[in-house]
């Protein structure tokens, strides 16, 4: 390592350099003497020592000693500059070569630095003191370059005594030439070169430091202005990203859907065009609907004329009268006014000459059976029971305010005879009871309902009573032609919504068809007894009630078994129907 001394005389031939060179024009150069150099270190050592004693060391500027035959003589300077390793202390901008001066004379020095009193006068020319070095001006960038290698590189114990040093030379060897700048006072009490000075150079070092931290906060600030904006682009082309997988998405959901639709359009078209054969094929003709009422007035003149009583009334009920009577459906009517019993009424028609004549006094409603040759209708006949006339009455005004029931109707109506469900005598569904569940269908299930809940209508009902029923509703169907307007389902998809809402929707152990509210809910009324002595509540494993009587349920005699095959039979005709299986819905 090198010594304290060494590292002092490194150093301050550099910034003695600087100074001279600070002399000159940019990129002009100048012969600086050997000797004048020594000159320069001869002057220092001086500073260094007594005025009285030679030898006496003084207490500042250090407690170094420059010796009196060091560099402060030309040939030591010389052999100084030839060995000098530029690795070590110096830092000036281009090499320095010493050039040989036999010739020169010391008129050539223009400083006259060889004119210092001090100088050593065992020095002489011939001690290569005629030999010099060219320095060139330093341009502004290369003085910057070195100041701040002078403040972050020299040690700052050095600066406030090469500061002292330069400003004595400044001061009266070089008189006040050198590279320019102030001078301030030093804390010993010395003046000093105040671009050398440990304060000013600890200022310097904290306005660089300032600067860096402000730099480095503001490139600091930058980046992450840059990252946010790095963020915000990746973002926004993850949003665009998301956005255009979203829109690719919604394009093919879109076209899935649009494949959906059509395919279910094209399904519900050939449904729709089957039903609307089928209805075709089954309905009875309106010739023979003509002779049906015919046969009515026949019967009742032939009746009015066997008793000889004409206030006897004959009236059509069923399937006739509500509009719903198939190419096979039978003639029922009920005599009002009739003062006879069962079979005094089967002996009449038989002798009015009616065919087949046969009585059923053990049902439920006792009636007589027979057939009209005449007009090729067989007929079944009872005794005041106007329910059956207003509940068909209720029906056909159904019926008339939307076309699309009586093409329901006839569809639900094959699908259930197909698959053996249709048989109210052996424990299944009636045609009335199948009526009642596909009216309130169209009332509360489909969305918008396209039948109105006709006794609910307060203001426009007609007020009627039967046997102490209410039997009033709104008969003015023409009220309500436009009423399912609303609702563009063809009849193929209505058949498919019917039967999956009662196979798959609705619960047969703890909801009810009911008319009267025109709704499907929870159940209201509780099963009666199963007989006069079997106080048991009936099961009803099924609830379908009268539009009148309420509490009535007409699918009271389903059992469970039966009910379980309804169910099952909707939903395969569900799942038939949604496939376009048209033969295995309907068991063709």
């Amino acid at each position: 390592m090198p010594s304290s001394r060494d590292e002092l005389l490194g150093y301050l031939y550099n910034v003695i350099l600087f100074e001279l060179a600070g002399q000159v024009e940019s990129g002009d150069g100048l012969n600086v003497y050997l000797s004048s150099l020594a000159g320069c270190f001869e002057h220092i050592r001086v500073m260094y020592l007594d005025d009285e004693d030679d030898e006496q060391l003084l207490e500042y500027p250090s407690n170094r000693y420059i010796p009196k035959h060091g560099l402060n003589e030309s040939l030591h300077i010389k052999s100084y500059i030839l060995s000098l390793d530029k690795g070590c202390y110096g830092h000036f901008p281009y090499t320095v070569q010493v050039f040989d001066g036999e010739d020169s004379s010391d008129d050539d020095d223009p400083y006259g630095y060889n004119d210092y009193s001090g100088y050593n006068s065992e020095s002489s020319e011939s001690d290569c003191g005629g030999d010099y070095i060219v320095l060139y001006g330093f341009y502004g960038h290369q003085v910057q370059e070195f100041l701040e290698w002078y403040a972050y590189e020299v040690p700052r114990e050095y600066h406030d005594e090469i500061a002292a040093l330069i400003q004595g030379l400044r001061d009266d060897y070089w008189c006040n030439r050198g590279s320019g700048g102030t001078w301030e006072e030093l804390p010993n009490g010395m003046r000093g070169a105040t671009k050398f000075s440990a304060n000013h150079n600890d200022n310097k070092r904290d306005r660089a430091a300032q600067r860096h931290w402000e730099s480095e906060g503001a490139e600091r600030l930058q980046r992450e202005h840059e990252e946010k904006e790095k963020q915000r682009e990746q973002e926004q082309r993850e949003q665009e990203r998301n956005w255009r997988e979203a829109q690719e998405s919604l394009a093919r959901e879109q076209r899935a859907r649009k494949a959906r639709e059509e395919a279910i359009r094209e399904r519900n078209d050939r449904i729709t065009k089957y039903m609307e054969s089928l209805k075709q094929s089954l309905m009875s003709s309106r010739d023979r609907d003509g002779q049906v009422e015919s046969q009515r007035r026949t019967l009742q003149d032939e009746l009015q004329q066997h008793y000889d009583d004409w206030d006897l009334e004959v009236h059509l009920f069923g399937s006739f009268a509500s509009g719903l009577s198939s190419k096979t459906s039978d003639a029922d009517f009920t005599v009002y006014y009739f003062g006879y019993d069962i079979s005094e009424l089967a002996s009449a028609l038989h002798q009015i000459g009616y065919h087949d004549v046969s009585t059923i006094t053990n049902a439920r409603v006792p009636i007589v059976s027979f057939y009209d040759p005449e007009h090729d209708i067989s007929c079944d006949i009872n005794i005041d029971e106007p329910m059956g006339v207003i509940n068909s009455r209720l029906i056909n005004t159904y019926r008339k305010i939307d076309d699309r029931f009586l093409t329901l109707w006839f569809a639900v109506r094959q699908i259930a005879k197909k698959r053996s469900i249709l048989s109210g005598s052996t424990g299944y569904l009636s045609s009335y009871a199948l009526t009642m569940m596909l009216i309130v269908f169209l009332q509360d299930v489909t969305e918008p309902a396209i039948f109105p809940r006709l006794q609910q209508q307060s203001y426009r009902m007609t007020e009627s009573e039967v046997d102490g029923y209410d039997c009033s509703f709104d008969r003015n169907w023409s009220n309500y032609r436009t009423y399912g307007s609303d609702n563009y389902k063809s009849v193929g998809q209505l058949l498919v919504d019917f039967c999956y809402h009662y196979g798959y929707t609705f619960h047969y152990d703890s909801q009810e068809v009911n008319p009267y509210l025109g709704r499907i809910k929870s159940r209201s009324y509780n099963p009666p007894a199963r007989s006069r002595r079997d106080k048991r509540p009936k099961e009803w494993p099924i609830c379908i009630l009268d539009p009148f009587i309420t509490g009535r349920n007409v699918a009271g005699n389903c059992h469970r078994r039966a009910v379980e095959e309804i169910q099952e039979c909707f939903r395969n005709a569900c799942d038939s129907l949604k496939n376009c299986d048209i033969n295995g819905a309907f068991r063709r």
